[in-house]
């Protein structure tokens, strides 16, 4: 039986990707699952699909960035159910180019979504976990926060952001409770890079790229495991790479 069986997860960036791939693995499970995403139409298509393998899926589209909203959603998800055990930070923006080249509007948007969004939803929830001295914090990192890829600074940085504020949170909340993960995935095949020119012009070889259910899955293993074990990072690629 797995931990996650009817625990309550909620999943930002739930739409699509690799959020996507968590939410229907983990209903399938037998978890209660939440979602936000800004993509409505998405939103919806990914809500109708877990529902039709749980019976039920809270879905609202929420702006990770904004600190009424994030608290707002939690107190909804706790209002449903009662409880929340396990966080998955998935929503991530990303911004590619060289320095000297590199609008501060880019900057400030990449940090606001990857590292201030995730640390919104972390403390929010951390509210709702500790009076329980329960809970799993799995934030979505990259191979980015382990080694340097060239025109990436911005991005890369605001994922070692991620990978400082687990690491940090981990020792912080262990004693505590609470469970932080931190996972560091290869490149993956997903929606996230739908829109990047070396996928679109077919410059990137995606059959040497992770599936993002491969490591969803790998994600749904961990948050999984019993609250006696707690898997502080896990990089996740794909052999040989």
């Amino acid at each position: 039986m797995s931990w996650l069986e009817g625990k309550v997860i909620f999943i930002t960036g739930g739409a699509s990707g690799l959020g996507r791939e968590v939410a229907l693995q983990s209903a399938a499970i037998g978890a209660k699952v939440a979602i936000i995403d800004m993509n409505p139409a998405r939103l919806e298509a990914t809500r109708a699909e877990v529902a039709a393998i749980a019976g039920d899926c809270f879905a609202a589209k929420v702006d990770v960035t904004n600190e009424a909203d994030v608290a707002g959603v939690i107190s909804q998800i706790v209002a449903k159910w009662g409880q929340l055990d396990t966080v998955v930070n998935s929503a991530g923006v990303f911004f590619r180019g060289p320095i000297e080249e590199t609008p501060m509007e880019q900057f400030d948007r990449v940090y606001a979504v990857n590292v201030r969004g995730l640390y919104l939803v972390c403390r929010e929830a951390v509210k709702v976990m500790l009076p329980r001295k329960s809970g799993h914090l799995i934030n979505i990192a990259s191979i980015a926060a382990e080694r340097p890829i060239l025109h990436e600074s911005v991005y890369s940085s605001s994922k070692w952001a991620v990978r400082g504020i687990g690491l940090n949170l981990a020792i912080e909340l262990g004693s505590r409770g609470i469970r932080v993960s931190t996972i560091l995935p290869g490149g993956m095949d997903t929606t996230f890079w739908e829109n990047d020119p070396r996928k679109v012009s077919g410059a990137w070889d995606t059959s040497r790229m992770l599936r993002g259910e491969h490591v969803a899955e790998a994600i749904v293993k961990i948050a999984s495991l019993p609250p006696e074990v707690t898997v502080r990072e896990a990089q996740v690629y794909m052999p040989g790479t």
